[in-house]
């Protein structure tokens, strides 16, 4: 499905340019390929497994958020490449919530997708969004992480303006969701905190199965930009998480605050100096939380600006995508009537190797 923008997708030359601008600056070296759908990604005759490779080859960790549905084409390459993590979105099991929610997924393609990135021994960590109604289905995939020692981070449902007057009937919150199916199977508990960002909870399941949780109630809004921010009460992340590299190299630091952030393009030309000149840059931008940010934060390229599915929230005609309320192009929603969630998942993955 092909998906027309006024944007064009972030060119190969400036991606390795920023990764290396990033280093030089005393950056995490780190990026990772997210939104909208990384495997949409083309720049000439080179694809996204090149892209990969030549952000490896510049001496960074690449990982991937992807919504599968171009994955059993792709997991090949992306291994050869040296992708070291693939982030899969799997919302539900149910293939006609699946359908509901993405407006163009097909579960099968989905399925098969996974099958071949697990067949070729990708690391794989699962995203879901949790959604009230829509949980009872979470012991297939409990029963998939356990089985193949993988892990499932839960995510809860992020408020922005766009789903505000839903969003009370839809959030639920991760506590209630862990107590009923996840604490059941716990083998043990773990923290882990980062330099900067959310921290979260480990609970270590049998298989070496692994659900990941982020914890809201510690991120520190005492200082600006939160501190000041209409959106304080709202906001589940901590400013900075990632550094978010759009297609023209605009660098933004929230979700909720496109307002604040600067323009990479013009320090790319800038030889040996444009380490110190990002540092200084970023230093006018954030303050004090600029060396933080360098040291914790992972850049996020968001690759192209399109998507091929259109998620919305079940039931509704509201997208929950953040990207929405951006210049990002999405297909037309097909018409489908809302389902409640029924489906256990489908078949298990066959011939493949416990990592």
């Amino acid at each position: 499905m092909k998906v027309s923008s006024n944007r064009n997708p972030l060119r190969y030359d400036d991606a390795i340019a920023v990764a290396r601008l990033w280093i030089a600056a005393g950056g995490r070296r780190e990026v990772e390929l997210g939104a909208l759908e990384p495997l949409l990604w083309r720049d000439g005759k080179l694809t996204p497994s090149d892209l990969v490779r030549g952000l490896v080859e510049s001496g960074v960790r690449v990982t991937m958020t992807t919504n599968g549905s171009q994955l059993e084409k792709n997991a090949a390459e992306l291994k050869t490449a040296g992708l070291s993590l693939l982030r899969i979105s799997w919302h539900t099991t149910a293939p006609d919530r699946y359908r509901e929610i993405s407006g163009h997924g097909d579960y099968d393609t989905f399925y098969r997708g996974i099958e071949a990135a697990a067949r070729v021994g990708l690391p794989i960590s699962f995203n879901r969004v949790l959604l009230r109604g829509s949980t009872n289905d979470l012991p297939t995939q409990l029963d998939f992480i356990c089985r193949y020692g993988m892990r499932l981070k839960l995510y809860d449902l992020m408020w922005t303006p766009e789903i505000a007057e839903v969003y009370s009937d839809t959030y639920t919150d991760w506590r209630q969701v862990v107590r009923e199916y996840v604490l059941p199977r716990t083998r043990y508990i773990e923290h882990v905190a980062g330099e900067i960002g959310r921290g979260r909870l480990r609970y270590h399941l049998p298989g070496n199965g692994i659900v990941e949780v982020k914890l809201s109630d510690q991120v520190d809004r005492s200082s600006e930009p939160c501190s000041s921010c209409a959106h304080r009460e709202t906001c589940l992340e901590e400013f900075g998480d990632y550094v978010r590299v759009e297609p023209e190299l605009n660098v933004h630091f929230c979700y909720l605050r496109r307002d604040i952030g600067f323009a990479l393009s013009d320090l790319l030309s800038m030889d040996h100096q444009g380490g110190s000149c990002l540092h200084d840059r970023l230093t006018e931008c954030v303050g004090g939380a600029a060396d933080s940010i360098l040291r914790g934060s992972a850049l996020r390229y968001i690759v192209v600006p399109y998507c091929n599915y259109n998620c919305f929230l079940p039931g509704t005609s509201i997208s929950w995508c953040h990207k929405t309320s951006g210049d990002y192009s999405f297909p037309g929603r097909p018409f489908m009537a809302p389902t409640s969630i029924t489906a256990s998942g489908r078949r298990g993955l066959t011939q493949i190797s416990r990592r």
